[in-house]
């Protein structure tokens, strides 16, 4: 036989091994589906919870996906020298593509960590398991995420066939996929590519780990919307501060803490109070580099204040009343005396950030401005 005849046979013993690699690799799936249609029929723990009475008739029981709620949209306007907040509630539109179009537009679900997938905010890669893992194998794909230590919060939920929502994983549970997240950017760092390739690999290595339905997402793209993410972040990174000065020489520390009680700050440590809302959120932040001091800084954290309680107001009624107990005065960065005129001022430029806040999708206040400016 001719070299070329030897060839043709190698080819065709190639192609018979490799069509009966792929039979086999398809039996084992097949098996493992077939296996656990067999265990839910027979009362198997794997098996999902009966459809509840307040299903459609005829309709299909459907999983609730952890995402924000939808949250009030809140304006600030100035009326009389003081910024009256209005309630415009609307729901959060979000798009749909084919893969999830089994999902249910329900209430969200908070794992125990209190995180909630937000669009915005997070890019998730979901896993679809060959055949349920159990807790363990679970819990195992949580660690090899948390030791990344990525300079931004990492997240796992799996989603629990039995009660129908995507839950922390537990030891004796068992779970069909799993969400791996990840936040993209905050306003102390955003997702660099080493540290998206880091996290898309190790995303992979569980899929393995898990036999789970892997597609490897853009490594630039996701960089890229973490940028995008950054830059929106950068843009309403913004605090407001008011200045008390002493006129009479440096205050102690006790001074300043009879001070701060009077006008109804919360001690958190050393040269730091806090003011808070009746709902106990912070709406006023109130500081000294050392003592003794001569400069108290009464300080907004834009973002993650809601705008409804009139924190302008607040901030300028308690540098009064700091400024009156301690005989100071109130200056802006610069030393120079601060007219009550200029709350008028302020409260047009805050109404007009948070108007722009509202049209980029981030409230003030809200979980997700909470998310993007924590740290």
């Amino acid at each position: 036989m001719t070299d070329l005849h030897w060839a043709l046979i190698a080819v065709a013993v190639a192609l018979l091994l490799a069509l009966w690699i792929y039979g086999k690799w398809q039996e084992r799936r097949t098996r493992a589906r077939i296996d656990a249609a067999m265990r839910q029929g027979v009362g198997d723990p794997l098996a999902q919870m009966p459809r509840s009475a307040s299903a459609p008739a005829g309709g299909v029981s459907r999983r609730i996906e952890p995402r924000l709620e939808s949250q009030p949209q809140v304006h600030e306007e100035t009326v009389a020298g003081e910024v009256a907040a209005a309630a415009d509630p609307a729901p959060q539109a979000e798009a749909e593509n084919d893969a999830a179009a089994e999902r249910a537009d329900a209430s969200a679900y908070a794992l125990p960590d209190g995180w909630v997938e937000d669009p915005l905010l997070d890019f998730v890669i979901e896993l679809r398991c060959t055949h349920a893992i159990d807790g363990v194998a679970a819990l195992e794909a949580k660690g090899q995420l948390e030791r990344l230590h990525l300079p931004l919060p990492t997240h796992l939920a799996v989603w629990d066939a039995k009660s129908q929502q995507w839950t922390a994983p537990d030891r004796f549970g068992f779970y069909s996929e799993l969400l791996l997240a990840v936040q993209m950017a905050h306003r102390n760092g955003v997702l660099g590519e080493i540290d998206a390739t880091r996290f898309v690999a190790t995303a992979q290595q569980i899929a393995v780990g898990v036999d789970a339905d892997f597609d490897a997402p853009d490594v630039p793209r996701l960089v890229a919307q973490a940028a995008e993410l950054d830059q929106l972040c950068a843009r309403f990174d913004v605090q407001i501060t008011l200045t008390v000065e002493a006129t009479q020489g440096p205050w102690t520390a006790d001074t300043v803490q009879a001070a701060a009680d009077e006008a109804e700050f919360v001690a958190l440590g050393q040269g730091r109070w806090e003011s808070r809302d009746e709902r106990g959120e912070p709406v006023l932040a109130l500081t000294a580099a050392s003592f003794p001091t001569e400069r108290l800084a009464v300080s907004i954290d834009v973002p993650v204040v809601r705008p409804e309680g009139q924190p302008l107001v607040k901030q300028f009624a308690a540098a009064d009343t700091l400024a009156v107990r301690l005989n100071g005065r109130i200056v802006d960065d610069n030393g120079r005396t601060v007219q009550r005129e200029a709350h008028f001022s302020i409260a047009a430029q805050l109404a007009g950030m948070y108007e722009q806040m509202h049209a980029a999708g981030v409230e003030a206040g809200s979980v997700r401005a909470k998310r993007l400016y924590a740290g």
